[in-house]
């Protein structure tokens, strides 16, 4: 129930959204060097922002940002306590075998170059807006591995009941990160 603040009478809303409450999150507003609708510059390419998902995990959350470089490329841009790297899917048939007993320090090797497993939590999804490639609900949670080689690349998998996903990227200096203007 709302009052319209040009008449005062009471309205009762009733529509999508009213409905979808409580299953699609609170994104709060919080700084961040990139959000929803921009368009930004990084590793020689230009991405707009067109969806946002956060994540919670044991020491906070982060953000992911969904973006495309108009070209038919798309890539994760993560932001995490100022931390930026821009990922993107490894296909099906190219994923790393990663046992369920790997741990901390392990080595995993993709594509040629070793990566040692530096992480292993659980996340939450806590909120989505805009666009998103998959279907992502508030709550749904899944165990990650965050791996890094030698020449700095990160290498992070995803782990839910009957799935994974691999994604593989490169760490941004958040001062190399731009703004785009003009289309």
């Amino acid at each position: 129930m709302l009052n319209c603040p040009s008449c005062g009478t009471s309205l009762f809303l009733k529509d999508d959204r009213f409905l979808m409450a409580g299953e699609q999150g609170v994104m709060h507003d919080a700084v961040s060097l990139i959000a929803l609708g921009d368009r930004v510059r990084c590793l020689g390419q230009t991405w707009q922002v067109i969806g946002q998902a956060r994540f919670g995990y044991g020491r906070g959350w982060w953000d992911e940002f969904w973006a495309s470089n108009g070209s038919g490329g798309t890539a994760w841009i993560s932001v995490d306590e100022g931390d930026v790297v821009v990922q993107r899917p490894v296909a099906m048939g190219n994923q790393p075998m990663v046992s369920a007993a790997s741990k901390l320090g392990d080595v995993i090797r993709f594509q040629g170059e070793d990566y040692q497993i530096a992480e292993i939590e659980t996340a939450t999804c806590a909120a989505i807006r805009g666009t998103l490639p998959e279907v992502i609900s508030a709550g749904d949670s899944y165990r990650f591995v965050n791996c890094t080689s030698s020449s700095g690349r990160l290498l992070s998998g995803e782990f839910w009941p009957g799935g994974a996903a691999w994604f593989v990227g490169d760490w941004v200096d958040p001062f190399d990160l731009h703004k785009a203007t003009g289309s």
